[in-house]
């Protein structure tokens, strides 16, 4: 099960793997990592059983594409998918299957823009497929894996990839097109790509803190699961409002989130609690391993976009004023005979540039008439 959420939790929630699998070698004995894949949501077709999906999943809109022909033959009965058809029953408990030709798979990752690079919360708004030129599909899912790598290999004794190929273009749950795309490194698992990928989540350079686009009743809920795990009183909580009850949050879920990160603890909290990285300097090579090395988009201000207009606006106005003085001589004499407009006609500037055509009488004028 995926649930939405940025890039930046599922790097840490990868690299918290580590603690979490050293924990269970220290109990149990060596732990091999089975079924992984780079999927981040619930999209791919029939991930849950046929036509079906967990209850209320997916949770995002998933990026479709045509329908693959299947591999037994298209002699086989409804083969090939009816392109003109929805989808069809029977139908589980979530939603799954091919529609008019085309067929389910995971969404694109955005390019995070400019002034949003730091919380990485394009997620929330993107479209399941990227536009052209702002597509960085391939940039987390490579941070992804080389994250996930980090954490199965370095610690556990293994692991196994889900699947080797996948029916439909899918490389998050394909190793071989996963490969292709340069996602999943070939050759030596000591590729210092893959040993220091987490560094950064390694010497915890984050905060847990309330997710403030979160439901109050949301946040208390979470608040109420940490608080109660640590046997503290939670009852407090139900007083506060607000960014009081968010601040408090903040607290809260920080500390629980960093006291129980060894035990495989992630800040999420049912939606109450998001990550986000802490206001420190870091050194020139700080930003080798994450995803602000992406192709960041500078968003067209909307003030230049209405100065751009309005320069437009005067520029033209002005040109049709000088070619219509040039040009028209009834424009021309209606302009020197308005009240309104005399203190611009009687102007120095003005007369050395039109007076010619606005004296009475002129003669053998041969422009065109505009009249």
């Amino acid at each position: 099960m995926c649930q939405p959420s940025s890039r930046l939790t599922f790097y840490n929630n990868a690299c918290a793997q580590k603690k979490q699998i050293a924990l269970m070698e220290r109990e149990f004995g060596p732990v091999i990592v089975g079924e992984w894949s780079l999927a981040t949501d619930n999209c791919a077709m029939w991930l849950n059983g046929f036509n079906d999906n967990l209850p209320g999943f997916p949770r995002s809109p998933c990026k479709y594409i045509p329908c693959s022909l299947p591999y037994m033959g298209t002699g086989q009965p409804g083969t090939p998918v009816d392109s003109g058809a929805a989808l069809q029953g029977p139908y589980g408990t979530g939603i799954s299957g091919p529609s008019f030709g085309l067929c389910p798979v995971d969404r694109d990752w955005m390019t995070e823009r400019y002034n949003n690079a730091e919380e990485g919360k394009n997620w929330m708004s993107s479209p399941p497929e990227a536009p052209r030129g702002r597509d960085g599909t391939d940039e987390v899912m490579s941070l992804l894996a080389l994250k996930k790598i980090s954490a199965f290999s370095g610690i556990g004794h293994g692991f196994y990839f889900w699947n080797f190929r996948t029916d439909l273009y899918n490389p998050q749950w394909s190793y071989l097109l996963a490969l292709e795309r340069g996602w999943i490194p070939k050759g030596d698992l000591n590729d210092e790509r893959i040993i220091n990928s987490c560094h950064r989540e390694d010497v915890g350079a984050f905060v847990c803190e309330a997710n403030r686009e979160a439901p109050e009743e949301t946040v208390k809920n979470g608040m109420k699961y940490a608080l109660g795990e640590k046997k503290k009183d939670f009852g407090y909580i139900y007083k506060l409002e607000g960014e009081q009850l968010y601040s408090e949050g903040d607290a809260v879920f920080d500390e629980f989130w960093k006291s129980h990160r060894a035990q495989g603890a992630t800040c999420d909290f049912g939606g109450a609690a998001i990550l986000k990285e802490e206001n420190v300097t870091h050194p020139d090579d700080y930003y080798s391993d994450d995803y602000y090395n992406a192709v960041e988009v500078n968003e067209f201000a909307i003030w230049k976009i209405v100065v751009l207009v309005v320069i437009g606006v005067l520029v033209g106005s002005l040109t049709g004023f000088c070619l219509a003085m040039k040009f028209s001589p009834k424009f021309s004499r209606k302009v020197r005979s308005s009240t309104m407009l005399r203190p611009v006609t009687s102007s120095r500037i003005f007369r050395q540039s039109f007076g010619n055509l606005l004296e009475p009488g002129l003669q053998g004028y041969t422009g065109i008439s505009m009249d």
